[in-house]
């Protein structure tokens, strides 16, 4: 029988950031309770401008915000069973000390709110608020370091959220599927290699032997949802995403001619580590994956033997020249105007619906 309520009187205290994570993993230790955390961007390196913000049928109110730590109330509407319901909910946002336009939210509510109400809001601030993408080979690495420094005798897949790519016809197609395997995680990322596709979100035990430690979900947004072993996973998972966060806000600022004093070129490079274009029809499946980009226009200037398109954003105008001219490299050329969002979307789209590279700085070849 339940005689003391943890979680209300968690929400009680004011918490400060170096000391927050320690304290939800203590929560999570004496309450049957999961914690989401939601790594993301922001142009903003400050949480002021959220008080008060107002997104369709949902507002925020700050209640306090101490040490790059803030909490937030949420008050939102939503429908069910036809009746128009109202429900208000709690969360965290914490500011990384050394990278002050990188942010972590954290929701202690329940599935439902962070469904209905805490990712629909961090989503409805776009392109203020960028959430990021993990690779694939980043989600591998990750899950492996925190299967070796926890010392866990395995990591048992539960469920898994996974596309896999086919060939129909002349097409390359993605097909979305979900399943429950109940897999090692080197047999899951094998299955997956031989199904050519990857992992969209994984839900895993942290296993001692036969005894479970702990149910953790990592997704490709970053995402991580937890009900133990919060800290680890926080340091395994969370620390490298905003890391990458920040490495991509910096690769992908100041990119349009505009910004530029003499309008001048910056190109980004995606890096497929392989002669990815060795075979010339690679050529027309890139085009086939390019045209699927719902938000943007995508014209094709020149498709064999090189490649040459041009993007146009729907959302913002942004303007992309893509360049395929050798085996190994898709270059990326910014035109008068590219946003951060632009540019995120755009590779975003590739290495779902392409193929996943490393990002580069574009550099000329030596003369």
């Amino acid at each position: 029988m339940k005689t003391f309520d943890y979680l209300a009187a968690f929400y009680r205290q004011e918490h400060n950031s170096r000391e927050f994570v320690g304290q939800v993993d203590s929560l999570l230790a004496a309450e049957e309770a999961s914690v989401r955390a939601i790594p993301f961007g922001c142009e903003k390196a400050s949480l002021d401008w959220l008080d008060g913000k107002v997104c369709g049928d949902k507002k925020v109110t700050l209640l306090y915000c101490k040490d790059h730590l803030a909490a937030f109330r949420l008050d939102y509407n939503f429908t069910e069973n036809g009746q128009e319901k109202s429900e208000t909910g709690r969360f965290f946002v914490m500011q990384q000390a050394d990278l002050p336009n990188v942010f972590v939210a954290f929701s202690l509510e329940s599935a439902q709110f962070f469904r209905r109400a805490l990712q629909p809001f961090l989503l409805s601030l776009y392109p203020t608020v960028m959430m990021t993408f993990v690779s694939h080979r980043k989600m591998k690495r990750m899950l492996d370091t925190f299967k070796t420094e926890g010392t866990f005798s395995d990591l048992i897949i539960t469920r898994a959220s996974q596309r896999l790519r086919y060939q129909e016809g002349n097409q390359k197609r993605i097909m979305p599927m979900v399943s429950w395997p109940e897999m090692t995680l080197d047999e899951a990322f094998q299955w997956i290699q031989e199904h050519n596709g990857w992992f969209q979100s994984l839900e895993f035990e942290a296993m001692s032997r036969d005894r479970k430690l702990g149910t953790i979900v990592l997704t490709r947004q970053g995402i991580v949802r937890a009900d133990a072993l919060f800290s680890r996973a926080y340091q395994t998972f969370i620390v490298p995403t905003c890391k990458t966060i920040d490495a991509n806000l910096k690769l992908f600022s100041h990119r349009a001619r505009l910004e530029r004093p003499d309008a001048s070129a910056l190109p980004l490079v995606i890096d497929f580590e392989a002669d990815q274009f060795q075979d010339v029809q690679e050529n027309r499946r890139l085009i086939q994956a390019m045209r699927l980009l719902k938000s943007a226009s995508v014209s094709v200037l020149h498709g064999n033997p090189y490649v040459h398109l041009s993007v146009l954003d729907y959302i913002d105008g942004s303007a992309f020249d893509l360049w395929v001219l050798d085996h190994r490299q898709l270059v990326i050329v910014p035109q008068l105007k590219a946003s951060i969002a632009a540019i995120k979307r755009l590779i975003n789209h590739i290495f779902d619906d392409y193929a996943e590279g490393r990002l580069l700085d574009y550099k000329h070849p030596q003369s």
